[in-house]
């Protein structure tokens, strides 16, 4: 569940870096030079049809060098990429539409090395990430609520989980400790699995393993059937939670609408068989 977060920054630097030359060049006197050898030199700044600016930034012998920015069509800074002897490395950043910080960290020709962070919408960050020089995740890791509550954290070496991985909850509260050794799951001590009720602070969050927004089903790391339903930031919005005794018989199933527990089913309500394991 982990390793997923560390592919979508590089697949999204990737398609920024292979699409940021396709606009339509204007010339001129001061800009966008062109040496009778053919080379490009000096300051760029490449437009599209409608001549809205793209993309600007210096080459020096036809190939970039320095920061490079690029700019959504409402004029808002897109990405911000420094590149050396027209390769990117170097600090790299990412911001929304709106002009807000989506994520940063250095970019070494195919990815990222040192301390990377991304960034919820509300400003709070969603990962931090460490990357070794080769691009494997490295150290300590941390996932976040949009809030800013701590989610995760563990040790990673060489871009597998190594250690212990801490899980909390949305209000901060230690739920659970899981050990790995070289990426492989060994075991799991819960410590107090509690959600907050309908109309508490943060009620509507629940630790999850799953990061997504849609349709998903997440399971204990025994195989038993944790949540299923309609899941937003991975947080359970719509759908079952399955709440289960000391001897992982099921006790209650918790129903959720709009992320507030509505009904819990218990006793004679509850399906007459347990929910089947993978």
């Amino acid at each position: 569940m982990y390793r997923s977060a560390s592919i979508v920054p590089r697949l999204l630097l990737s398609l920024f870096l292979l699409t940021a030359g396709q606009v339509i060049l204007a010339q001129s006197d001061t800009l966008n030079q062109v040496l009778p050898t053919g080379e490009k030199t000096g300051y760029w700044q490449l437009r599209n049809e409608e001549g809205q600016l793209v993309e600007e930034g210096r080459y020096e012998n036809d190939r970039k060098e320095g920061l490079w920015k690029s700019y959504y069509p409402g004029g808002n800074i897109k990405h911000e990429i420094t590149y050396r002897q027209g390769i990117a490395n170097g600090p790299a950043r990412f911001f929304f539409e709106d002009g807000r910080l989506w994520e940063e960290g250095n970019w070494k020709e195919a990815y990222w090395v040192g301390a990377y962070k991304l960034y919820h919408a509300s400003g709070k960050p969603a990962y931090e990430f460490t990357y070794n020089q080769y691009g494997k995740r490295q150290g300590e890791q941390r996932y976040y609520y949009p809030d800013g509550t701590l989610k995760y954290k563990g040790k990673w070496a060489g871009g597998q989980i190594d250690g212990h991985v801490e899980v909390y909850d949305s209000t901060g509260t230690l739920q659970q400790i899981r050990s790995y050794s070289e990426g492989s799951f060994e075991s799991t001590t819960d410590l107090q699995l509690t959600r907050p009720e309908a109309g508490e602070a943060n009620g509507e969050r629940v630790l999850s393993p799953f990061h997504g927004t849609g349709q998903h089903t997440t399971r204990k790391m025994d195989g038993r059937l944790y949540q299923k339903g309609y899941f937003r930031d991975g947080v359970l919005q719509d759908g079952e939670e399955y709440i289960y005794d000391d001897q992982r018989q099921l006790r209650q199933v918790r129903i959720y609408e709009n992320g507030k527990l509505i009904r819990i089913r218990s006793g004679s309500d509850l399906p007459k068989e347990q929910p089947a394991q993978p």
